[in-house]
């Protein structure tokens, strides 16, 4: 063989290394079955793009841990002839805020129209709500409430407990949403994931605390309700629940919500929380292939992926590489988009060796990878960690960098 092609051979393999994409963690998307399905009707970018850029090694990263729902509140339907009675109200602390909204058809409602009774007898006014405010003034301040609505506050001198709230020209059905700002009583709630696809388990943790503590002999019912209103019943056991989403969940736009409501005993009376909280749930179209070459000169990762239904597929990730006191950080990102025919494809990061700063280089590690669905906007596939692998370290930098906070996920905090 000719000296010089082979030692061009010889270059090449050194530089592109095969290898295996690393076991996805718990909190990671690995799709275990590909759903096919007809692209999205609209217009969607064709064109291939690819880029990446530098990042500051010292800013560190940040994850987004699942949202947790705190509520201090409670929503009731209820009908006219109920209004005009006066619902019951239970509060654990002074100061109740009320808003009282009409449903589809009802007149609106004005605050001067309620009122208040404590034990069956009325408060007259003004001494039954230290504030009441229409829907005009809410919007004004910039809160977003239905048309029609009226809010009262529970004036403080009147404590907690039980009271009725009447509106003797009632007609039709209203939400009633009682919140409780200084109230101790929370309704804690959390998915263990914010993004799951068709087919995976979601499990959610829910607890109801006075405070820190825990409050015994409650009850915690919920559900997992689809964009379209189609719902699925959440059952706990010690505060927990588990479902397995429907396979044929994520082909409707939007988010999932997870409602939870919520009672205890406390205080000497009876609590009601409600909460809720979301979570995107997408059809598993596409995954990565599971595994990977590697060009150790270019810092290109070449990802090869398995797609069932044709759309435009994203890849992004974040390289981090070792600087001269040993420690691994992020120094660069890349993203790559392409439209795909349903088949085995491949999409590549680029992260250019021009992105990393002097003073780092191999190991290098692949990490926060996604795949991603832009067609029907969800996240496929993910790792936190995906790949590590060796590389020709870079000059050695004058002096070791300051220390940077410890690494905690997936986001880039510029500081």
């Amino acid at each position: 063989m000719n000296k010089r092609l082979l030692l061009v051979l010889m270059s090449l393999s050194l530089s592109a290394q095969a290898g295996t994409l690393l076991p996805a963690g718990s909190q990671d998307a690995s799709p275990r079955l590909l759903q096919s399905a007809p692209a999205p009707a609209g217009e969607f970018e064709r064109k291939a793009l690819s880029y990446a850029w530098a990042l500051d090694p010292m800013a560190g990263v940040e994850t987004q841990a699942p949202y947790q729902a705190e509520s201090r509140e409670f929503w009731t339907l209820v009908d006219a002839s109920e209004m005009k009675r006066g619902v019951a109200i239970d509060t654990s602390a002074p100061g109740a805020v009320v808003r009282v909204s009409p449903a589809l058809g009802t007149a609106k409602v004005s605050p001067d129209d309620l009122r208040v009774l404590r034990n069956g007898k009325l408060i007259p006014e003004p001494q039954g709500f230290q504030r009441k405010a229409t829907t005009e003034q809410l919007q004004q301040a910039g809160m977003d409430v239905p048309d029609g609505s009226a809010v009262v506050q529970l004036a403080d001198a009147h404590g907690q407990g039980r009271f009725q709230l009447q509106l003797a020209k009632a007609s039709g059905q209203y939400l009633v949403h009682v919140f409780e700002p200084n109230s101790t009583l929370v309704l804690r709630a959390q998915s263990s994931r914010s993004q799951l696809l068709a087919g995976d388990t979601l499990e959610v943790a829910a607890l109801m605390q006075d405070g820190q503590a825990k409050l015994g002999g409650g009850r915690i019912g919920g559900e997992l309700v689809s964009p379209s209103g189609r719902s699925y019943p959440l059952a706990f056991v010690d505060g927990k629940a588990r479902l397995q989403v429907p396979l044929d969940a994520g082909g409707e736009p939007g988010l999932w919500e997870v409602q939870l409501s919520g009672g205890a005993l406390a205080k000497g009376g009876s609590v009601q929380r409600d909460a809720r909280t979301a979570v995107a749930i997408s059809r598993p179209t596409a995954r990565f292939g599971g595994s990977y070459a590697f060009d150790a000169k270019g810092l290109r990762f070449d990802l090869p992926v398995q797609v069932a239904a044709p759309g435009r597929y994203e890849v992004r990730g974040t390289l981090f590489a070792t600087g001269s006191d040993g420690v691994s950080r992020p120094v660069a990102q890349a993203h790559a988009a392409q439209w795909f025919a349903a088949g085995k494809r491949q999409l590549a990061l680029a992260f250019g060796p021009g992105n990393v700063p002097t003073g780092f280089g191999a190991p290098y590690e692949l990490r926060f990878l996604e795949l991603k669905d832009q067609t029907r906007m969800g996240t496929l596939d993910t790792r936190e960690l995906a790949a590590r692998e060796a590389g020709a370290r870079s000059a050695p930098a004058p002096r070791a960098p300051a220390p940077v906070a410890p690494v905690r996920g997936g986001r880039v905090s510029q500081r």
